[in-house]
């Protein structure tokens, strides 16, 4: 454990690629964070470290291309979602020395990327919780102009990325620096509302309509970037799952919309009240 509360521990990946998990409480029921596209795991010490206060041992994965991944550099490294699933998910585990069965859980691109792991490792996950996580498929939204701008808007990616060879979002206000292969993973879903993954033979619809856990997907009243009807959409297609959909209101904001990332450092408890109430109530396997 260092000065700031909570212990680094150094992970390796089977491709020799390095990062770190911060650990932040010593006991309780353990819990692993995913962070969002382009957000360093440091924006998420506040969140984890009141995780802790509630009584869990909160872990939180560095995910590549971030400051503490020895994959920073984007233009050099190339990467996608298979990465975190095949790579680094099970590294951090091995590294922190979770016990199975853990809590997974993840912010947006994080959310996902929980599903998508206790899809493939049901027995190694006890529940999984996405906050303000869903599908980027232009289909969840019913009327055409957000229907529209969400398809021009994966298009506008997928073109920058193709023509650069990585996606300079740090300048374009979405996702940070990111290689060709995580912005064509997360294109595809969008496009086509399913998952397919470059480096990846599994059938990862297949093994979201057959994860049979305890879910809980929390979306946030006036998100702009993860609607309702985004989580909604992704919650459909994990159809065996025990499903549960809070969606808290803005009134536990200041009576303000939820910005998509500024809550976890400025109203963590409107999150984490409903979480771990629900993690509270499920039983330990």
């Amino acid at each position: 454990m260092n000065e700031t509360g909570y212990e680094i521990i150094r992970v390796t990946s089977a491709d020799d690629a390095e990062t770190v998990v911060e650990a932040f409480g010593h006991t309780g029921p353990q819990v692993l964070f995913l962070p969002a596209l382009g957000v360093p795991l440091h924006y998420y010490r506040p969140l984890l470290a009141r995780w802790a206060e509630l009584g869990y041992r909160a872990y939180g994965l560095e995910l590549r291309g971030m400051p503490q991944s020895s994959t920073a550099d984007v233009r050099a490294h190339d990467f996608g979602y298979h990465h975190a699933l095949a790579l680094d998910i099970p590294a951090a585990v091995a590294a922190a020395g979770l016990d199975t069965p853990f809590v997974l859980a993840g912010h947006s691109l994080g959310g996902q990327l929980a599903l998508l792991y206790a899809a493939a490792h049901p027995h190694d996950v006890r529940a999984v919780a996405t906050l303000a996580s869903g599908s980027s498929h232009h289909g969840a939204f019913a009327a055409v102009a957000p229907r529209l701008k969400r398809r021009a808007q994966i298009a506008t990616v997928r073109t920058i990325s193709r023509t650069l060879g990585w996606f300079p979002g740090h300048r374009l206000g979405f996702g940070g620096r990111q290689p060709r292969t995580m912005m064509a993973d997360w294109g595809f879903e969008g496009r086509h509302g399913r998952f397919v993954l470059a480096g990846s033979g599994a059938d990862h619809e297949a093994e979201l309509r057959a994860l049979n856990l305890p879910v809980l997907m929390v979306s946030l009243d006036g998100d702009p970037i993860v609607p309702r009807v985004s989580s909604d959409h992704l919650g459909a297609r994990i159809s065996a799952a025990t499903l549960t959909t809070p969606h808290v209101a803005r009134t536990e904001n200041d009576g303000a919309p939820f910005d998509h990332f500024r809550w976890a450092r400025r109203t963590p408890d409107a999150v984490l009240g409903p979480v771990t109430r629900w993690l509270d109530a499920q039983p330990v396997r």
